[in-house]
């Protein structure tokens, strides 16, 4: 899954359907529930505000969670582990149909963690075989 980042004429758009002058409330940050890494950063809005957009604008909207809503205006270009180390291997865990249903990894700071979120994910194993990280690779029938 890909997300998309609005851009500033994007949320000129948005600001002047809302006829509001701008968002008055802070950024919020889309956190991976796993090792609570940054997936992106993001503008929220009321349900109400959704509701009043035009269609092509409420495609730009992301639905954050049951009855939350926000535009994605940041996202991390590499993937950064909460500990402030550098993967240096991975662990992948498969059910008996060969889905990935686990992902771990090891940091050069000794931390192990885990990852939920599935962009996370993507961003983790496109690092890991950028940088040929060894991997660990298990099924739990």
């Amino acid at each position: 899954m890909a997300l998309k980042i609005v851009d500033r004429q994007q949320i000129e758009e948005i600001l002047a359907e809302l006829k509001i002058d701008s968002f008055s409330r802070p950024f919020a940050g889309l956190i991976d529930q796993g090792d609570f890494g940054t997936v992106a950063t993001y503008i929220p809005l009321y349900a109400q505000e959704y509701k009043k957009l035009s269609p092509r604008l409420q495609s730009l909207v992301y639905l954050i969670a049951p009855g939350r809503y926000g535009l994605i205006c940041f996202l991390p270009r590499i993937f950064e582990a909460p500990d402030g180390g550098k993967p240096i291997s991975i662990e992948k865990q498969f059910n008996s149909w060969g889905k990935m249903t686990k992902l771990s990894y090891k940091t050069d700071k000794d931390g192990e963690f885990e990852i939920c979120h599935t962009i996370r994910q993507d961003k983790l194993l496109a690092y890991a075989k950028k940088k040929k990280l060894p991997e660990k690779l298990s099924y739990k029938i």
